[in-house]
């Protein structure tokens, strides 16, 4: 219910968006026809995009990027625009008979593409930094000596397609290979938009390697494109896929069980969905082991209350890839009860943890504008 408001809010402001610049249009001389021809162009695309998903045909992953682009641009340009009349208005309050009384199309042109200009700028400030390395420290009461410090590298949400370029994709692995640790996961949103981009994917990273093992679950955008191909490239490249399933893996005297669960966008391909009894149906825990579960999108750990789920590792929000983070605000907070970020409870099975990574790469906008690129190490503790 929160999804569908947020969904129609932003739709509507979208609306209103394009009906501002249709009036901006016509204040600058455009025909009718012209702008007649703008509205149906714009107005179409999330038409589109919502048909698409009510009547469940494939999706056109091609058209999202320029539609989230656009409507973020078209935004900014809208904001700046309505600024720039305020501050005349204002002016012309305050200095009544001197001083410019309207502003030139040139003048209000330059400023929009100065402040685009500035918002570019500023977000292309993660892909110069790169992904930073975020340590996060997990305190599980009960857990073995064997397991203390025990470290989990998680990679989430590359998305390679055409936001990823070799460079960043080199210095992506370089980040993950600065780092010694026991196990190396991947939690979907591994490519974009094509098969093939499984290849490239697979040409970065097919061949690393952590100290226990890597070990990966497929995302919506996986299932979208072709999960079965996916997972055939996978298995090809000798990666564990954990989908619906689990492995357990000994550590001194103890156990640790990495457990996958199934996106539910596979459910839109006729395949099965999540499901956690299967997935956990051979994890044979012992207090003092560790259970680490992959699940890609955030909302399946309301699922997990009654199991063994000590610590589950999501990703799928990007952290709204735009967000104000002293406020920890950011775009996917309206959409996601699960947006960002380490989240806990308490359950009949003990303490539980959620990690939601922002990922590495990008979906429809490629920017972040105050959301940092992310790959993020888990260290185990005991109380």
């Amino acid at each position: 219910m929160r999804f569908r408001f947020f969904l129609f809010a932003l739709l509507g402001a979208y609306v209103l968006i394009q009906a501002a610049l249709a009036f901006y249009l016509r204040s600058a001389g455009v025909s009718g026809t012209g702008i007649g021809a703008f509205l149906v162009l714009a107005l179409s695309m999330p038409v589109y995009l919502n048909l698409s998903f009510m009547k469940n045909w494939a999706r056109p992953i091609w058209l999202m990027p320029i539609f989230f682009s656009y409507y973020f641009f078209s935004a900014v340009g809208v904001l700046t625009l309505f600024l720039l009349r305020a501050g005349v208005g204002i002016h012309r309050l305050l200095n009544p008979v001197s001083g410019p009384q309207t502003l030139s199309n040139a003048l209000q042109i330059d400023t929009v593409l100065g402040v685009w200009s500035f918002f570019v700028l500023f977000a292309l400030r993660n892909r110069i930094l790169g992904p930073r390395i975020m340590e996060v420290p997990i305190v599980l009461p009960g857990l073995s000596r064997d397991l203390e410090g025990f470290r989990i590298l998680q990679v989430s949400d590359v998305h390679v397609g055409l936001f990823e370029s070799d460079r960043t994709l080199r210095r992506l692995r370089a980040a993950i290979e600065k780092v010694p640790v026991d196990l190396l996961v991947f939690t979907g949103d591994m490519i974009d938009r094509r098969l093939d981009e499984m290849d490239r994917f697979l040409a970065f990273f097919g061949n690393l390697k952590g100290k226990l093992g890597v070990f990966a679950v497929m995302g919506n955008h996986e299932h979208w494109v072709d999960g079965p191909g996916v997972a055939a490239k996978l298995s090809g490249a000798g990666w564990p896929l954990l989908e619906n399933t689990s492995v357990s893996i000994a550590v001194g005297e103890r156990t640790v069980h990495v457990v996958g669960l199934t996106d539910p966008a596979a459910q839109e391909r006729g395949e099965s969905g999540p499901s956690p009894d299967k997935a956990f149906s051979r994890v044979s825990y012992v207090p003092g082991d560790a259970v680490i579960v992959l699940s890609h999108h955030p909302s399946l750990w309301k699922r997990l209350s009654d199991m063994p789920a000590q610590l589950t590792l999501s990703g799928h929000t990007h952290g709204g890839q735009i967000g104000f983070p002293f406020q920890r605000w950011n775009l996917s907070s309206l959409f996601y009860d699960y947006d960002v970020g380490l989240f806990r409870r308490m359950s009949d099975s003990g303490i539980q943890y959620l990690y939601v990574n922002p990922g590495t790469g990008y979906f429809g906008v490629p920017i972040r504008f105050g959301v940092r690129s992310e790959i993020t190490l888990f260290i185990l503790k005991g109380a």
